[in-house]
């Protein structure tokens, strides 16, 4: 009896140390990860405001700063689901940043706070999802490697409605890969209502994930089902916004077949060829045709996408998107990609294949459009993230602590371009000389007759000083497509 006792008693004593060691570890990680996004927040935050508002961002923010006052966008069209003013703009971004403009204005603030939060977020869910497909380790790692991501960086750092649509569908992975399949689909849909790229990507990442997780048990799932409907539900609004030919207007404008310089270098072209060719008239149509350039150009364009010189050296060459002027990702990142990829070869092949096939779906968004693209292919960035991760928590600690080191010194590089030589150097590319231009007619406003302002020698300005003026948005409203635009004492020519 007093033996059993006494086991009975080791028993609960070993319960509560196994019990106490784990809060300990979960209270030592939740410090590291709370360390970890602030050294994210600090990276992001510092001097966030150098550069001013650019022409997306204008029309952003006066959107929401017109809905917020009116519940119309600045076009008068009703809590609309696709904004005119964005070229076919899904309204999730301009929905979501309400709370933002409220609390700063039709400001930097208001326009770029959804975006840095979105980082913070990211971080976290890059947290959970290293977690949940390989162990705690690499999620911390997963973490730390997005807090200081040269890509996510970038993104949180302007107001870009790819890197909150990129938080809503990396919190839908992570709630799929944890089974809470209604918050997955709530969130999914409104990614499709943020970003365009996703109604695309999506569909295919869902089939990844039944690859992954199987399907055997999901149909009996009560919730699965639920989530199908909303999902359903989401798709056929998208759907109706596409045949109303509202939503997707920007991209029916710069596709690869609407490019017209496009067209006729493909017809000359193939004049040109059919005529080198000693084939017979009847078989060159078959060889020399534009069906067959199109698709060359587009498998151009796909492997752009992925090409090292836009990942890993040059970025897309657009100053917002990639302001340090270095590729997305840190050059020793491309040796740890090939570490990670071997790796997981030999461990954790369905995991491998799962972050490939990711990583390989976000250019067929997106190579229907020439050159690489920042935003447009921002999907692609948690699974290269992941596999640096792993790479890193299994290389030996001299080795990982070196290549740490070194990600580190590139950082500081790119860091001081972003903070002290972008605001100079790209300040036109933020319509910095529209700013300077509708800050003085403020200024001015009262101090003479007749203000005179003109679009073709001030990018933007119809914009940025409807922003910073903070014109009524039933003026603005009134006005949509006319010129001159009249406010006050203000006028504003196309010409």
């Amino acid at each position: 009896m007093q033996r059993a006792i006494s086991k009975s008693g080791s028993l609960l004593d070993y319960t509560r140390m196994a019990i106490g060691d784990k809060l300990k570890t979960m209270k030592k990680n939740v410090i590291v990860l709370t360390l970890i996004l602030l050294l994210g927040f600090l990276v992001r935050i510092y001097r966030i405001t150098a550069l001013p508002m650019y022409g997306d961002e204008l029309t952003m923010v006066y959107d929401t700063y017109s809905i917020l006052k009116t519940g119309k966008d600045s076009t008068g069209q009703a809590f609309p689901l696709t904004f005119k003013m964005g070229a076919g703009r899904p309204g999730g971004y301009i929905y979501a940043s309400v709370p933002f403009v409220y609390l700063f204005g039709p400001t930097e603030w208001g326009v770029r706070s959804l975006s840095l939060l979105s980082s913070m977020g990211i971080i976290v869910l890059m947290y959970f999802l290293g977690k949940k497909l390989f162990n705690e380790k690499v999620g911390l790692i997963s973490g730390f490697v997005t807090s200081i991501s040269l890509w996510d960086i970038y993104l949180a750092r302007g107001g870009f409605e790819a890197h909150f649509a990129l938080f809503l569908a990396l919190f839908g992975i992570v709630f799929y890969l944890y089974r809470k399949y209604v918050p997955w689909a709530i969130t999914w849909g409104l990614a499709i209502f943020t970003y365009p790229t996703f109604k695309l990507t999506l569909p295919l990442m869902f089939l990844i994930l039944l690859w992954h997780g199987g399907v055997k048990n999901l149909i009996k799932n009560k919730f699965f089902i639920v989530s199908l409907v909303i999902l359903a539900v989401f798709g056929s609004l998208a759907i109706n916004e596409t045949f109303r030919g509202l939503s997707e207007q920007r991209f029916f404008s710069i596709n690869v077949f609407s490019d017209a310089n496009l067209q006729q270098q493909i017809i000359q072209l193939n004049n040109e060829e059919r005529n080198f060719s000693s084939l017979p008239a009847l078989l060159k149509p078959i060889f020399y045709n534009k069906p067959l350039q199109y698709f060359r150009t587009v498998l151009d364009n796909y492997m752009d996408n992925i090409s090292l010189k836009f990942l890993y050296l040059r970025g897309d060459g657009n100053p917002r998107h990639n302001p340090g002027e270095w590729g997305m990702l840190y050059l020793i990142e491309l040796p740890l990609l090939f570490f990670g990829i071997s790796s997981l070869w030999k461990k954790e092949n369905k995991i491998l294949g799962f972050l490939i096939a990711w990583v390989l779906i976000t250019p067929l968004a997106t190579m229907f459009i020439n050159d690489a693209h920042g935003l447009r292919n921002a999907l692609m960035l948690p699974p290269l993230i992941l596999l640096t991760s792993y790479a890193l928590s299994n290389l030996p600690r001299k080795l990982a602590i070196l290549s740490v080191i070194i990600v580190l010194v590139q950082l500081i590089f790119v860091l001081q371009r972003v903070y002290f030589l972008a605001p100079n150097k790209f300040a036109n590319f933020w319509s910095a000389d529209a700013k300077a231009a509708a800050l003085a007619a403020i200024n001015n406003k009262n101090k003479t007759k007749m203000i005179t302002l003109s679009t073709k020698k001030i990018d933007n300005i119809e914009y940025a000083y409807e922003v910073y003026a903070k014109v009524d948005p039933a003026l603005v409203a009134n006005q949509y497509g006319k010129f001159p635009k009249i406010f006050g004492n203000v006028r504003i020519y196309e010409e």
